[in-house]
């Protein structure tokens, strides 16, 4: 009978749950191939063409779709309340099913998949955007979320779990600023 202890970080690397990452994913495109998962989501990274944060033009640095698509829930929660300047949306959504493939750290914003940088130097914005496949509207809306909780890895399950918040200050349809030159 083995000795009850902890799983160590290296033997976790290599636990069953962490091998089969890769083809728990395979499966998971089943449900995208198969056309049920019809919101995708990307982390996006913006830096500003000016000096600091929110000064000039926003310039995407780098867009990462998280693959293979993660299930989207409470999307319907998501509520438009009134304000002086008209309708601002509130609410949180769940990425659930996402890749383990990823980090946390990606997952963050703290680094870009696949790139080996050690962080991300400031004054970057990092952001979900969450859009509709094209099966709607032929240039479906860009939704912005932000991280609403830290992700986790789901307990029992091969996946990250991650919760996001949304942001009122959407891209336009074409994913330019809604608010053009922001000095």
């Amino acid at each position: 009978m083995p000795k009850v202890q902890p799983l160590s970080a290296e033997r976790a690397k290599h636990s069953l749950a962490n091998r089969l990452g890769t083809r728990v994913d395979r499966l998971r495109q089943i449900a995208t191939n198969l056309g049920i998962r019809p919101y995708r989501v990307f982390l996006v990274w913006e830096k500003y063409s000016g000096e600091e944060r929110g000064v000039g033009d926003p310039i995407v640095v780098a867009r990462h779709e998280i693959l293979p698509t993660p299930k989207v829930s409470g999307i319907d929660s998501v509520a438009r309340n009134p304000f002086g300047a008209g309708m601002l949306p509130v609410g949180s959504i769940r990425l659930d099913r996402v890749s383990t493939s990823m980090t946390r750290d990606e997952l963050c914003g703290l680094m870009i998949p696949g790139r080996h940088e050690d962080h991300i130097p400031e004054p970057y914005s990092f952001y979900y955007e969450v859009i509709e496949d094209g099966r709607g509207d032929p240039c479906p809306l860009r939704d912005k979320y932000r991280l609403a909780a830290t992700p986790m890895r789901q307990a029992g399950r091969v996946s990250w779990v991650v919760v996001l918040e949304r942001e009122s200050e959407d891209n336009q349809r074409n994913g330019s600023s809604r608010y053009g030159d922001g000095t």
